[in-house]
């Protein structure tokens, strides 16, 4: 058997998040959906006691939980369509359901790479990672989310250069 062939960084594709990068925001939609829920029962409470609020609750109960259906379902969509590569002279981000958004950030413009992540993050293997670039005009471009192991190869390819 001959040498294997490598796939340079040139070949590679658009990379997907992970499967737990859609956990970790459903999960997320949930918290938001019961701190909201906690919330509205409470200013419910209030607004009876004070206002003689009738409105009946349920109904705006139902209504917040349509919302986070809603949310819960735009998580996967939003989730689906985010994509990174780094190659030889670009690291490329490409996002957004209604407004794509595609940043190319050109490696000698690259400064620092940074990492951050949350609890929910670190408990299912994420990181934001967070590409810092040379000048003004140019923006730091972020993928949050990343498998850990996958930010730390684009940290060691990076400082490569």
């Amino acid at each position: 058997m001959g040498p294997r062939a490598e796939v340079t960084t040139e070949e590679m594709p658009l990379q997907p998040l992970s499967r737990e990068a859609l956990t970790v925001r459903r999960i997320r939609v949930a918290i938001e959906t019961a701190a909201t829920l906690i919330l509205i029962v409470a200013a419910l409470v209030v607004a009876r006691r004070l206002f003689d609020f009738a409105a009946p609750a349920w109904l705006i109960v139902l209504g917040v939980l349509v919302i986070s259906g809603i949310a819960w379902w735009w998580a996967g969509v939003d989730h689906a369509r985010w994509r990174w590569r780094l190659s030889k002279d670009l690291f490329e981000v490409r996002h957004g359901v209604l407004v794509h958004r595609s940043y190319m950030v050109p490696r000698s413009r690259i400064q620092n790479v940074t990492t951050k992540a949350g609890p929910l993050q670190r408990r299912f293997g994420l990181i934001t990672l967070t590409v810092h670039t040379a000048g003004a005009r140019t923006r730091s471009v972020s993928v949050e989310d990343i498998g850990v192991d996958k930010a730390s190869a684009i940290r060691r390819r990076l400082d490569l250069v």
